[in-house]
């Protein structure tokens, strides 16, 4: 397992649609990207993945049209050759677990007007992630958004959970983690805006009233409102991410020196009991 070549799987879904076999580019999709994938998820179906790729980033079946000239943009950058040397050093670094890692254009389309085009995304699983990147990423970027999602790989292993069985306050350390290794490893210039969206005040306003009480809500699916927030709902936008890297970044602070992997082993009720926002 490592990076797997997607440019083929990408290849074939352009010649399926220039064929124009009478299916629907959204069942072509599902055909030629997502059922090669099923080994990994084997008690769903190629739809529901699908489905929730979509949501992450993989770009829209009407999109084929672009794809030739994503990767032919991609390859000259690069790309899966920088995603295999990155992978194999931080797999090293951090004696994490073996992983298939897929790369695919990002979604382009359907943007409000004045909205920035997102340049890179990624949702990792415990043996297979997946990047969706846009064209106009930098290698620093790329290699930024690989350690956040590798560390999920890591902390995912180490938890050795099912979705289902996640805790709040464990879906907080992941991101945290996660957003602390690029900190680590590349400086507070690649930090995700949302880390410095609050004040200590404001965050730790929200941690005692709205998430403290939850810590214990069980099911991934159950955390999104907790981690993304939503606008005029009583959860700020990205208010759980930010958290999530407070209560890493202020351990490390207080409790640190870690480095090299050593965080992703400690327990989110330790990790939470030594930074500035401690269950009171």
């Amino acid at each position: 397992m490592s990076v797997i070549d997607t440019k083929n799987l990408l290849h074939k879904f352009v010649e399926v649609c220039e064929e124009k076999s009478g299916k629907s580019l959204s069942y072509m999709q599902c055909e030629t990207i997502c059922e090669p994938l099923m080994e990994f998820f084997p008690k769903i179906n190629p739809e529901v993945l699908q489905y929730e790729l979509l949501t992450q980033g993989l770009f829209e079946p009407d999109e084929w049209i672009h794809v030739k000239n994503n990767v032919k943009e991609m390859e000259e950058q690069n790309v899966w050759r920088t995603v295999e040397k990155e992978y194999k050093y931080l797999r090293k670094l951090w004696k994490g677990p073996k992983v298939s890692i897929y790369i695919f254009p990002i979604k382009k389309a359907n943007l409000k007007s004045g909205e920035q085009i997102p340049r890179k995304n990624g949702i990792a699983y415990r043996n297979v992630l997946f990047l969706f990147l846009s064209t106009k990423i930098t290698i620093e970027e790329i290699r930024a958004l690989l350690a956040h999602e590798y560390n999920h790989v890591c902390r995912l292993k180490f938890l050795d959970l099912v979705p289902d069985k996640i805790s709040l306050k464990d879906s907080l350390i992941i991101e945290g983690l996660g957003e602390y290794a690029v900190k680590e490893l590349h400086g507070e210039e690649m930090l995700a805006p949302w880390t410095k969206k609050y004040s200590y005040d404001e965050a730790l306003y929200f941690w005692n009233k709205h998430f403290v009480p939850s810590l214990n809500v069980l099911g991934t699916k159950n955390h999104h409102l907790f981690l993304f927030g939503k606008e005029r709902s009583r959860f700020p936008r990205w208010i759980g991410y930010h958290l999530g890297f407070q209560i890493v970044n202020s351990f490390q602070e207080k409790q640190g020196p870690f480095h090299n992997g050593e965080l992703y082993i400690k327990s989110a009720d330790e990790i939470i009991a030594g930074s500035n926002y401690p269950i009171i």
